[in-house]
């Protein structure tokens, strides 16, 4: 069945007018709307997780000025007459995105927001001609409107807007700001955070207190980063982040969701692929995908990008920056978070106090503050489906691991100079043993000055790193043969190969035998065996044994 995949959507109707694949998330506004109303609430959830298209969803549906049948003819809210015949299109909904709103200074993120503003305005026209509205209001608006208006009451225009509304349709205000956080995230580091956040909290504080005027304010964003607030009207709102059992499937998609849009595309054979890459999450207690990696996996399938050398892509990377510089941040920095992210990247947990609303300024206040962050902003998940007073976690899949390892090797690379990278790889490659075991330790020298104790994995991540960023195709601790090697180093394009077998000991009297017990194991677990199958015509295996800053480096018979 052929259907249509569209990534770059993130307005609903745009999306269903273009006749685009949807899946249903329409439910959530009867649970909302029906059981669950709140006057103030947040849906935190990390970047490309369907935040915005649920946001303009839910605007589509409640907007007066709207007809929206035909959009949504065929989904679940259809199915409850009672919501449907309360709310479609019968309330005045003011729709605010804030994902553009930073800057070089506090100037220019002011300026940007009176922008934003502005550009708001200019949908109410109605407001300036009605007869319900208050004169002064009027002229206030359009201050707003041409920018002249001061910052106080660009600050307050949510406020001034919902009353005109109010005044004018008769019916009080949905409020709906997407993006709250950006501008909090965007100037993390900076002098100028503080002013960010108060103009943030100020211009929720206005609607998200009693607010008659207003109906309801429903924010997205990554973090609950504003409780406890001066600002009183803050502390109203109720937020679901990615441990809320409540609203757990309503952004992003399930199991049964990829099932099925994989069986429509005729795509089934990929499940297992795409579970390895992209599932992992636990949202409360329930299993998620990240639809934006989905959505662009199988697009690339169907229309016959995908490259079957390369592999599945981390579409994910560079989605948002604050994560990946909070990580940088932290590493050779804060005691325990390279041990911490080594056993990670090895597959295993770690355990920490979670706090799911972190003010951005508290992040590098604490190792277990980073790893809150990690979870928030999707690249640690939880490893059970339950709270707990002390969380493991661990990183969902396949596709976030990529993205820590890049991470690590973009650390390393500016540690280490590059030139003894290139002469590893390449000796390496060339059988070079002397010359690559000389570079290897030029390369720990530089490296391992951080590290408060060695661990074999210390190793195999600054190796993995290393060859993940120079672009090479990069198996750690992959099944083959009849065990697990350490790495396995992939050149299709020449069809070549490199396995790599590491071993730490304590003292360097220990190494050779090092060396001797890793080329028993290639030996003995016939890890080639793989390679020889995929038709890898030139097969390197090397044995390499780790003492504190020195290597030693053997070569195994292929």
């Amino acid at each position: 069945m052929q259907i249509n995949i569209r990534t770059a959507f993130d307005s609903f109707r745009a999306l269903r007018e273009s006749n685009a694949y949807y899946v249903d998330k329409t439910g959530i506004l009867e649970e909302y709307l029906g059981r669950r109303f709140d006057k103030a609430i947040l849906f935190a959830r990390p970047r490309r997780f369907g935040k915005t298209l649920t946001m303009t969803m839910i605007r589509d549906f409640l907007d007066v000025r709207q007809d929206s049948k035909d959009i949504f003819e065929g989904l679940a809210v259809m199915d409850y007459p009672d919501i449907v015949n309360a709310y479609m299109n019968q309330y005045p909904v003011i729709f605010l995105s804030l994902k553009d709103i930073f800057g070089i200074d506090f100037k220019q993120i002011v300026g940007n927001f009176r922008i934003a503003v502005s550009e708001l305005c200019k949908h109410f026209d109605e407001l300036t001609e009605s007869e319900k509205v208050d004169r002064d209001d009027k002229e206030l608006f359009l201050s707003l409107k041409r920018q002249s208006a001061d910052e106080v009451n660009t600050i307050a225009a949510l406020s001034l807007l919902s009353r005109m509304l109010r005044m004018h349709y008769g019916k009080p205000v949905f409020i709906i700001i997407d993006e709250y956080d950006v501008p909090m995230a965007k100037a993390l580091g900076t002098s100028y955070y503080d002013k960010v956040r108060d103009m943030i909290e100020h211009m929720l504080s206005y609607v998200c207190k009693t607010n008659d005027n207003v109906k309801a304010v429903i924010l997205s964003g990554c973090l609950y980063t504003v409780k406890n607030s001066a600002y009183t009207g803050v502390n109203n709102i109720r937020p679901y982040t990615v441990l809320s059992s409540v609203y757990a499937s309503a952004i992003g998609f399930t199991d049964k969701d990829v099932r099925k849009l994989l069986e429509e595309a005729g795509l089934f054979s990929w499940y297992k692929t795409i579970s390895e890459w992209y599932d992992g999450y636990l949202f409360g207690r329930i299993q998620m995908y990240c639809p934006w990696d989905v959505l662009s996996f199988v697009q690339s399938v169907m229309e016959g990008s995908y490259s079957s050398a390369m592999g599945p892509k981390s579409y994910w990377v560079n989605t948002s920056e604050t994560p990946l510089e909070i990580i940088h941040g932290f590493l050779g920095k804060t005691p325990g978070a390279v041990e911490s992210l080594e056993q990670l990247l090895a597959g295993k947990t770690i355990f920490c106090t979670v706090n799911d609303h972190i003010p951005y300024y508290k992040i590098h206040e604490s190792g277990d503050n980073l790893w809150s962050i990690l979870l928030e902003t999707g690249y640690l998940t939880k490893a059970v489906t339950e709270e707990m007073p002390i969380m493991p976690l661990r990183i969902p899949n396949k596709e976030i691991r990529e993205v820590f390892r890049e991470e690590v090797w973009g650390y390393f690379k500016d540690k280490a100079d590059n030139a003894f990278v290139r002469d590893l790889i390449s000796a390496l490659w060339g059988g070079e043993i002397d010359k690559a075991q000389d570079a290897l330790n030029q390369i720990l020298e530089a490296t391992l000055s951080f590290y408060h104790e060695y661990h074999e994995y210390s190793y195999h991540l600054i190796l993995d790193g290393f060859f993940t960023g120079l672009g090479y195709r990069v198996q750690s601790e992959l099944e083959t043969g009849y065990g697990r090697s350490d790495l396995i180093i992939l050149d299709p394009a020449r069809s070549r190969s490199l396995i790599l077998e590491l071993k730490h000991v304590k003292n360097e009297s220990d190494m050779a035998e090092g060396l001797k017990e890793a080329f028993s194991q290639m030996v003995q677990k016939k890890y080639m065996s793989q390679l020889t199958y995929e038709g890898y015509k030139d097969q390197l295996q090397y044995g390499i044994a780790f003492c504190g800053k020195k290597a030693v480096i053997g070569a195994g018979k292929a």
